[in-house]
């Protein structure tokens, strides 16, 4: 008995819906799964979102090395903890040929653990008919028999018959009670202004 090629090729072409529709049903299903697996979460249990905030280690309450912060507050320096201001002499005027220097105001500053620093505030008046400087070289601080020079680099230029204030600044021990204070003409031997570096009380 023969086959009719006609009829097994309508037959063929016949079953391929059926399996079209088999296989797209299938895919629906595995689609609608994977979808509801991915919503409760499934497939992100072994990994962390990216945009986690990591949270600093806390160093422990007995560590030798604790973290410091911008809040902590500075040790307190020895000598002086505060600014003050120091009461000077009457005659604090010196006159160094056509030049007069006056010490007008004088503080105190803390500076360092064992170290203090004595801003003195001196006008400068000239006389001359020409220009004079007004440096750091006029000033020296007798302290404990020694000449020390300003810390600060004053370097102005006084104008001839006119007046100047400027900043001398030095650096001396906390535990210094009194100084000599040398102005225009300095050295070993010239005269000095006591001042006294104690707190007024």
């Amino acid at each position: 008995m023969s086959r009719d090629p006609e009829s097994e090729s309508r037959g063929w072409w016949q079953t391929l819906p059926g399996l079209l529709t088999a296989a797209a049903g299938i895919i629906t299903a595995l689609t609608g799964l994977l979808v509801a697996a991915h919503q409760t979460g499934f497939f992100d249990r072994s990994s962390q979102p990216v945009s986690q905030a990591r949270s600093e280690p806390r160093p422990a309450a007995d560590s030798p090395h604790p973290i410091p912060t911008e809040s902590a507050a500075a040790a307190p320096i020895a000598g002086t903890s505060t600014s003050h201001a120091l009461t000077l002499r009457e005659n604090t005027e010196v006159r160094s040929g056509q030049t007069v220097f006056k010490l007008l105001s004088a503080r105190l500053d803390p500076y360092s653990q064992d170290k203090v620093s004595l801003h003195l505030i001196v006008r400068m008046t000239n006389n001359d008919r020409f220009d004079a400087n007004f440096w750091a070289a006029s000033f020296r601080l007798l302290v404990d028999g020694s000449l020390q020079s300003p810390t600060n680099d004053l370097d102005e230029l006084v104008s001839s018959h006119s007046a100047k204030e400027g900043d001398v600044e030095f650096v001396i021990p906390a535990n210094i009670s009194t100084a000599g204070l040398q102005m225009g003409d300095v050295g070993d031997g010239k005269p000095t202004i006591t001042i006294n570096l104690q707190p007024p009380r």
